[in-house]
């Protein structure tokens, strides 16, 4: 039987310190394992999806508490690296403490960004934020339910500046709802991935909520493609999530986008 304890060169102890507190998960109740295979999913996704090298510089956006790049600690090697940057506060001065204290190739940023759901008194505007880095600085990108909270605006700005800290050839993963796996009430795996409310002035763009929109957002994928396009990225891959029950084969909880920077690999 294999330990958890025994898996990789990271102690066990040092590994404990690196989970956050209850109280800054997003699934408060959330079984353990739930948050361990965030972990492990993303470095098998970055790796076979991305071309994610060991020495590869990586930018994640949306990081909250690291709770997606643990794995990478034991697998970039000088001068792989990794920056991660969100809008909540506490799951950053976590972040800060805990993992970049210990590993500082491994940075985190907040970006106190308004958002009506997570960062209501946020003082930038997602619109028109610029990511803190220089431009051709990254080989990979990626998100884990973030695009899902932004509306067109926010997204097409979010692309434009992948592309900008992108170097030619490199990589996205972002994962996505997309509409075209949506058939209506009853298809979707929980109620909360319904989108009955398209978002006026915004084709191919539905929200659960019209309330709050950012709570749950869904693009159809020509609407990704052609965001994608304007910023300078073009949409490679898509691999369905299983949020839909309409598809044959699944792989993620939400879809996966793999898109790459123009300029060549």
């Amino acid at each position: 039987m294999v330990r958890v304890k025994d898996w990789g060169p990271i102690a066990w102890e040092d590994l404990e310190a690196l989970v956050p507190p209850r109280e800054l998960w997003v699934g408060r109740d959330d079984p353990v394992i739930h948050f361990f295979r965030w972990i492990w999913e993303y470095r098998a996704y970055l790796v076979l999806l991305c071309d994610l090298r060991s020495d590869s510089s990586v930018l994640e956006l949306g990081c909250n508490h690291g709770r997606t790049m643990l794995a990478l600690i034991d697998y970039l090697k000088p001068p792989g690296r990794y920056e991660g940057f969100d809008i909540l506060p506490a799951q950053i001065e976590f972040a800060q403490r805990e993992i970049q204290e210990r590993h500082p190739r491994f940075r985190f940023t907040l970006a106190d960004i308004e958002n009506s759901l997570y960062n209501p008194t946020g003082t930038l505007d997602a619109d028109t934020y610029r990511f803190p880095y220089d431009e051709r600085e990254f080989d990979v990108a990626y998100a884990a339910s973030l695009f899902t909270h932004l509306l067109p605006v926010a997204a097409q700005r979010y692309l434009a500046e992948s592309a900008r800290v992108l170097r030619p050839g490199g990589r996205c993963l972002y994962s996505f709802f997309l509409l075209d796996h949506y058939r209506g009430r009853g298809t979707s795996a929980t109620e909360l991935y319904e989108f009955e409310h398209p978002v006026e002035g915004a084709p191919g763009v539905a929200v659960h909520n019209p309330e709050i929109p950012e709570a749950v957002v869904g693009y159809e994928r020509a609407v990704v493609e052609r965001m994608a396009r304007e910023a300078g990225l073009e949409v490679k891959r898509v691999l369905p999530g299983f949020w839909s029950t309409t598809e044959p084969w699944t792989v993620n909880e939400q879809d996966l986008v793999v898109l790459e920077r123009a300029g060549g690999r």
